[in-house]
């Protein structure tokens, strides 16, 4: 039994109509995953930025862009951020070569080691990992030279009300040309969120305070 030219065309027109059902539903359910998983990260920006102020705490957010999930540090001892520009993977609170130099000698010399503080996890935000599918794309803040898509970055924030202005970007895909993707804006004075659609790419103005609307769209 065989079929006729027209029954061939009416089963390939019915595939390609499901196909493109398909896809469609795919497209959505994946662009909500990513503006519900953009929406937990601004809340937890946001709370973060509060938390600092009302606590009197000095805190920092670490997104693991290689595990795709963050985290929130404290410390109630002040923690200064180096003036020196940040490089990727490494951590903006280590210790430079002359504090280990430093503690070394007090250590041969028998003398009491000045503890620097530390930042040590907070329960303040639980630790948040990505849905399947989705990815820590980018980070980027005033303090670095360059847009970081590996390892850890970190974002800070400060018990007089600043934190530092940041950029991060979750999206579909292993690169940063994959599927769709959302950009969150951090403003420094206010603590609040702006979510662009899209990789926003930071320009000249980049950090200096403006007017930032609610993420919620």
């Amino acid at each position: 039994m065989g079929f006729t030219l027209l029954e061939l065309l009416l089963v390939i027109a019915i595939v390609g109509g499901l196909t493109g059902i398909a896809v469609s539903t795919f497209s959505q359910i994946s662009n909500t995953k990513i503006r519900v998983a953009t929406n937990k990260l601004a809340a937890a920006l946001r709370h973060s930025f509060g938390y600092a102020v009302s606590h009197g705490r000095f805190v920092r957010m670490v997104l693991d862009l290689e595990g795709n999930r963050y985290w929130v540090e404290s410390s109630d001892k002040p923690i200064f951020l180096a003036s020196k520009k940040r490089e990727e993977n490494v951590d903006p609170n280590a210790l430079t070569e002359e504090e280990k130099e430093a503690i070394e000698e007090a250590k041969e010399e028998g003398r009491p080691i000045k503890e620097r503080p530390r930042y040590a996890k907070d329960a303040v935000v639980a630790e948040i990992k990505l849905d399947k599918g989705l990815n820590l794309r980018s980070v980027f803040t005033a303090n670095q030279d360059e847009v970081f898509t590996t390892g850890k970055a970190y974002i800070h924030f400060f018990p007089n009300g600043f934190a530092e202005p940041a950029m991060v970007v979750i999206g579909q895909g292993e690169s940063i040309d994959d599927g769709g993707a959302y950009t969150l804006i951090l403003s420094p004075l206010t603590g609040k969120v702006k979510r662009e659609v899209g990789v926003v790419d930071p320009d000249r103005y980049f950090g200096e305070p403006e007017k930032f609307e609610e993420e919620g769209r």
